[in-house]
């Protein structure tokens, strides 16, 4: 009897080590209205902002795994998304991204409570911040 417990308490154990990391693509933390700070970055080093382009973008996820982007009031974006695990093209190691259907994937760099910084996977990458 000692033993049978003893394997259900390895098979447990070894069923939430091997679990998928619901911590990290919950999407709790992304759910709200992002808005548009800056895009830096590119080839030509670009620094872009609301006030220098007159574009006001919004960035909408849903818990609903639904996203909208508006510029200017008009929605110029929307889709599905998914939050996952994936190897980077540029470094290969593993990072969280953004997949946005009908537009791209994004590295999530970083994301607090108030800011959202996204990334191109590409050599050449566009850095995006946005804020809540």
């Amino acid at each position: 009897m000692l033993k049978k417990i003893g394997i259900l308490a390895g098979l447990f154990l070894l069923i939430i080590a091997c679990g998928t990391r619901a911590d990290e693509s919950d999407n709790e933390q992304y759910v709200g209205v992002w808005n548009w700070v800056s895009t830096d970055g590119g080839i030509a080093n670009v620094h872009e902002t609301p006030e220098n382009t007159k574009i006001d973008r919004i960035l909408t996820i849903n818990d609903n795994y639904t996203y909208s982007i508006k510029e200017n009031n008009e929605i110029v974006k929307e889709g599905s998304y998914t939050l996952g695990r994936d190897v980077t093209n540029t470094d290969h190691s593993e990072r969280m991204f953004l997949k946005l259907s009908n537009y791209s994937n994004f590295i999530v760099s970083q994301i607090t409570a108030s800011d959202l910084y996204l990334a191109n996977d590409s050599s050449d990458a566009f850095t995006y911040h946005y804020s809540k």
